[in-house]
């Protein structure tokens, strides 16, 4: 357990009060300001430094902490970002007293800089610093800069970092992971043009500005809209509420107002600029006050928002009549640009509402977000260590709003309440959770809110119901009038709860920093039964469930079949699992089977499986000429398999590297013939016979599927009666363009060996695992692990199927005796794809997007340099490919290619070929349960 000491009697904290005026350049996305700050060092120590956030630095290049998260979470929107639309803070120029000091850089973080003071700061003495300072603002990429003319300054001005008694909290800006500031009063002058409607923390001082937004307020919402509106196709004003707009005509430089704010006791000062706003106002009496409320929102937004402001006193009532009365006397909710749906965020008085929704969930995301003046605003603890003290206690909250605004019925709240428990039971199960009480930043991105919100949020229950609802209530109101304006710690929060409702709550405070799983769900050895349409990972809320629902499959020989799937799998993951699938085919008439068991063993950094497969269904058929029924061959593949798979250590890495031990024992219908004598002459029969193989296979994989340069390197070793098949496949993808994909390499080296002496009779056994430039058909997937629509087709479209392995070149020569580029000694191949630019993809006039790719394939083997050989050495083809379904499907059309591949399209196909020299792959692996790893950690 963390022991942490709590402030008691000696509890000081630093006091900044700042002085702030803003010009902002609505050309340039810009603000010139100025900043004059007083540091008031209520500490025991003599300060020499001062550290100071910059944190529009974060989006100045893809250097900053911020950047390298943002990829650690899977997203490259910044990093790919052009320059235009990325951010910086410059122009500084410190003083103290008057006189130039020395600005250093932080040694990790370009957004945090060392303020080194001209003369020591002594216990209980005050300074003056002063800067000018000019801020790019970026495109809206976290929580700040703007859309268009739409701004959202936040995090925008330089601010010191909070010294306390743990010392100097110096952080970067991220995006996962919030903040930490000191207190202190804010008096802030916008100069912006007359056109916009700013929404600020703090109150307005204009009266002339309050009287315009009484004004809008008081007027209806269409009229409004017509007020700020302008449409661009008509070229005049609309009560419409379009989104596309066309802004006023620039404003000259009389046309101009300067706003003024000013607010006390917060640690954090934002605002918010367009021309759109619709603004509502009302106000909401408390206890001890009447509080102002505001609601500014876009008029696409008009039918969602219209209730907004009820929402907001609704909450701030609420959340009163809980904890204690709201701290300030404004709130105001602002919705934000549609570039987001993240739900919102928080600032002293005033929040940024960036989800889509109305109804409910705008209902309670306002209450959240304004839930924050308490638990961010005046409980102002630190975010980027202890996150849960804000969002977890404030979700406790969130859920008691949401339970009185919107009763649940018994049913409804019991399914809620265990489908949480249960994802919370999922990840304990396979060892991927996480400890509530850590830094922001060490959590993966899903357990953030798993852990940071929903599980605290529990944690918080559980100390209700041991306190008891009044005692608990009584508690709360303490701790928030202790510990208001001031900066609380976990241990801070502990002793003001214990001493309250002279309790001791030491071992449930003990859950905060371990991974014990507060609610588990009570052991049954029960089964469900349930139907379903389609095959989910079903959650269970009270037993091991067993799921049926109807099973579809397809190929060239089945034709349609239809049976029934039953599995359970289920939430949380069990440690056995299976599913069975028997379907009756409609072509063959017979009847096949898929299905599948394991045994999972799960640790903090591996995963052992034991796993089976069973699988039987048609793979071929012959009609013979003499009127005998048509044959269909059988292939019954069963797979023993064991798998060990290794995590990387930090639990936020997308690396792992796995083992795998599989046996493929094949049952494969062979065609016989056989000549009979009679009377009449001989007639030859077809049958069919039964042929048993084996293939012993060792994979090693590494991969790291991160969002940027994922990789996977994988060496695969096949082993049958009389060969030996060795393979290393490395795949590398350089993403180039922010959401427009990138280029995927991929090389192949492989080596095939006999185990017996070469002859003819061994290479004929032996042909179907012998290595292929060209991509291989459905007869030489030996271990039957690809989905073939017709697997032993040698015309029409099915024969035009490959699957990726060897040299996947997308040119065929089938119809040869020996294909051009198959060998049983060494083969190389190097393949590249990438995306066609937008501008000269001819499928973009298309209503819905279908991007367009270009690939290259180019290879050798050692055929092509032995002395007697005809050909080139090394070998290509070029060509167009339609990636479909989500590159599950990806159709290949050769347009260049070696001399070899020309003339057999020339001399085999003939001419106007062009149809039969196109190929397509379908990759089932992408709809693997491995694939659902993202939300599911296996």
């Amino acid at each position: 357990m963390l022991v942490v000491a709590a402030q008691k009697n000696n509890y000081w904290q630093q006091q900044v009060n700042y002085t702030i005026e803003v010009l902002l350049n609505d050309k340039q996305h810009s603000l010139d300001a100025f900043e004059q700050l007083e540091y008031t060092n209520n500490s025991p120590d003599t300060l020499h430094f001062i550290w100071f956030h910059l944190w529009p630095n974060a989006y100045k290049n893809d250097k900053s902490a911020f950047s390298e998260q943002m990829l650690r979470l899977g997203r490259t929107e910044f990093y790919f970002a052009a320059d235009s639309n990325k951010g910086y803070i410059n122009q500084l120029a410190f003083k103290v007293a008057g006189k130039a000091v020395k600005l250093e850089a932080h040694p990790l973080y370009i957004d945090i800089a060392k303020l080194l003071l001209p003369e020591p700061l002594l216990p209980g003495k005050s300074i003056s610093i002063t800067t000018p300072f000019h801020v790019q603002l970026p495109y809206n990429f976290s929580r700040g800069g703007h859309v268009g003319q739409s701004y959202q300054v936040t995090q925008w001005y330089p601010k010191p970092a909070v010294y306390d008694a743990k010392g100097w909290h110096e952080m970067p800006y991220l995006d996962q992971g919030e903040f930490f500031s000191e207190f202190g009063n804010y008096e802030v002058k916008i100069t912006l043009p007359n056109n916009y409607i700013v929404a600020a923390s703090g109150i307005l001082q204009n009266e002339e500005e309050l009287e315009r937004l009484k004004q809008l307020a008081s007027e209806p919402i269409t009229k409004q809209a017509n007020y700020i509106l302008f449409d661009k196709a008509i070229k005049k004003k609309t009560t419409k509420p379009i989104k596309q707009l066309e802004y006023l005509a620039p404003v000259s430089a009389k046309d101009i107002k300067i706003l003024e704010y000013k607010l006390t006791n917060a640690h954090d000062f934002a605002w918010f600029a367009s021309k759109q706003f619709v603004v509502q106002k009302d106000t909401v009496v408390l206890k001890t006050k009447t509080v102002d409320v505001y609601s500014f929102y876009t008029p696409w937004n008009v039918i969602k928002w219209q209730k907004s402001i009820n929402y907001a006193k609704a909450g701030l009532h609420f959340y009163s009549n809980e904890i204690g009365d709201y701290p300030y006397s404004i709130a105001s909710i602002v919705s934000g640009a549609d570039n987001t749906v993240s739900g919102g965020m928080e600032y002293p008085t005033i929040t940024l509402i960036t989800t889509q929704a109305g109804g409910r969930e705008l209902d309670v995301t306002i209450a959240h977000e304004l839930g924050h003046n308490w638990f961010y605003g005046a409980l102002a603890s630190n975010e980027r260590d202890h996150a849960w003290m804000d969002e977890g206690m404030n979700t406790f909250y969130e859920k008691k709003y949401t339970t009185t605004r919107y009763p649940l019925k018994k049913n409804e709240q019991y399914t809620e309440t265990n489908t949480e428990n249960l994802l919370i039971e999922a990840y304990q199960n396979i060892h991927k959770e996480q400890p509530i009480d850590q830094t922001s930043d060490a959590f993966t991105s899903i357990n953030y809110g798993l852990y940071v919100y929903t599980k605290a949020s529990k944690w918080m229950e559980q100390l209700e119901q041991q306190l008891g609802p009044i005692i608990f209530k009584n508690a709360m109101q303490e701790y928030y009038q202790q510990w208001q304006f001031k900066h609380p710690y976990p241990a801070d929060f502990k002793q003001a709860i214990e001493a309250n409702s002279q309790q001791n709550i030491d071992s449930l405070y003990e859950q905060l920093f371990t991974t014990n799983t507060i609610t588990k769900q009570s052991a049954t050895t029960k089964r469900v039964i349930s139907f379903n349409v389609l095959p989910p990972l079903k959650p269970n809320y009270n037993a091991q469930q067993i799921s049926i629902g109807p099973a579809l499959g397809v190929n060239q020989y089945d034709k349609l079949m239809v049976g029934a799937y039953i599995h359970n799998y289920q939430i949380p993951l069990q440690k056995f699992n299976f599913l069975v699938a028997p379907m009756y085919a409609t072509g063959s008439k017979a009847f096949n089977i898929f299905g599948r068991a394991s045994y999972n063993i799960f640790k903090q950094h591996s995963w052992l499986e034991f796993s089976s497969s069973i699988a039987k269904y048609t793979m071929g058929d012959f009609q013979p000429d003499n009127q005998q029924a048509k044959i269909f061959q059988n292939v019954i593949r069963i797979v023993p398999s064991v798998k060990y798979t290794l995590y990387n250590k930090d639990i936020r890495s997308t690396e792992k590297l796995s083992f795998q031990l599989r046996t493929f024992l094949l049952s494969e219908d062979a065609l016989r013939f056989t000549t009979v004598i009679t009377p009449s002459g001989n007639i030859d029969i077809a049958s069919k016979q039964a042929e048993q193989s084996y293939i012993n296979q060792l994979k090693i994989n590494w991969s790291n599927d991160r969002a940027l340069y994922p990789f996977i390197a994988n060496l695969t070793i096949d082993q049958g009666s009389n060969f030996l098949r060795a393979g290393f496949t490395g795949n590398y993808f350089f993403n180039y363009v922010r959401n427009k994909g990138g280029i995927n390499a991929r090389f192949f080296a492989g080596k095939f060996f006999y185990l017996q002496s070469k002859t003819y009779i061994t290479a004929y056994q032996t042909d179907r695992y012998y290595l292929n430039l060209s991509g291989p058909k459905g007869n030489e997937d030996y271990t039957y692990s690809d989905y073939f629509i017709g697997r032993n087709e040698f015309q029409g479209l099915a024969s035009q199927q490959i699957m990726q392995r060897d040299g996947f070149f997308k040119v065929r020569t089938d119809l040869l005796s020996s294909k051009v580029g198959k060998t049983d000694n060494w083969l190389m191949a190097v393949n590249f794809d990438g995306n066609l630019p937008d501008k000269i993809n001819p499928l973009q006039i298309l209503p819905f997007n279908i991007p367009l790719k270009i690939f290259v394939d180019i290879g050798t083997y050692a055929e092509a340099w032995q002395d007697n050989a005809t050909g080139n050495r090394f070998l290509y083809d070029a060509g167009l490919q339609l990636p479909l379904l989500k590159d599950i499907v990806n159709v290949y059309f050769p347009i260049l290619s070696s001399k070899v591949y020309r003339d057999y399209n020339k001399s085999v196909l003939g001419e106007g070929s062009f149809l039969k020299t196109i190929s397509f792959s379908i990759d089932v692996q992408k709809l693997s349960l491995h694939k659902l790893s993202k939300y599911i950690p296996l």
